[in-house]
């Protein structure tokens, strides 16, 4: 399927907001979001926007709004077809996964429903399982729609940043490639050690622990690619032309 929608996109670029309207809102719809390979396809649309085909903001907006109706229909549906869905086989087999949810949103509901969209697994399941549980409208959409918001905006920056460095003319590029390449590759290393330690059970061991010292580790190496690359004189155009999309 992942191949099969590339394709589309490459022969409907036209109809690229489109594709992405509906690619967004059935990711986001209760059980048909676990078919679709949503992340790889929005770094494609990425892309797009990064080589200035799509336009930055438009892009978000149009997946904004879907991702807002996607999850509100989901939401609505565990509201009001809590018998009829706590009675489907199916969804009792995704019962790991949907204790996972459940746990996220007693914890706090604005982190469980932010955090949850960034989540692929828990992406389609979480509005409709807030829905089941009751949560009120008031509680739910206002971190919804922030959510959905931020969701593209996150979701397309690296196809940004590849689509816009692919456009860069000159020579001695394969070095800005690598260091940005190893730029984004360890800051994002650096966030999820750093959430695995902050997230350790015992706190008192943490300054001894392999979390610690990997997280800290990586962040030194990420601040020395990122000296490195601001050093680069591929770098000042690069940054103009990444601005010229976003403002």
């Amino acid at each position: 399927m992942e191949q099969y929608l590339h394709q589309l996109l490459e022969q409907y670029q036209h109809l690229a907001l489109l594709i992405l309207f509906g690619l967004v809102f059935f990711e986001s719809v209760a059980v048909l979001g676990l078919l679709l390979p949503g992340t790889a396809l929005m770094f494609s649309f990425g892309l797009l926007i990064g080589s200035g085909q799509i336009g930055f903001w438009q892009a978000c907006l149009v997946g904004a709004a879907a991702g807002i109706l996607g999850d509100g229909l989901s939401y609505l549906a565990g509201r009001h077809f809590r018998p009829q869905l706590e009675g489907w086989s199916w969804l009792a087999k995704q019962q790991k996964q949907l204790d996972k949810v459940r746990a996220m949103l007693d914890k706090s509901v604005w982190v469980a429903i932010i955090a949850g969209r960034f989540i692929g697994p828990s992406r389609p399941l979480l509005p409709l399982l807030a829905g089941m549980l009751q949560l009120a409208p008031a509680r739910y959409f206002p971190a919804s729609i922030l959510a959905c918001c931020l969701f593209p905006v996150v979701y397309f920056l690296p196809g940004i940043l590849a689509g816009v460095a692919w456009q860069l003319k000159g020579t001695n590029l394969t070095w800005f490639y690598l260091l940005l390449a190893g730029s984004i590759v360890l800051a994002l290393l650096s966030a999820w050690l750093i959430t695995r330690y902050l997230g350790s059970t015992e706190p008192e061991e943490k300054p001894g622990q392999p979390w610690f010292w990997s997280s800290l580790l990586s962040a030194l190496l990420t601040a020395f690619c990122l000296f490195e690359l601001s050093q680069h004189p591929a770098t000042p155009v690069y940054l103009k032309q990444l601005s010229g999309l976003m403002f």
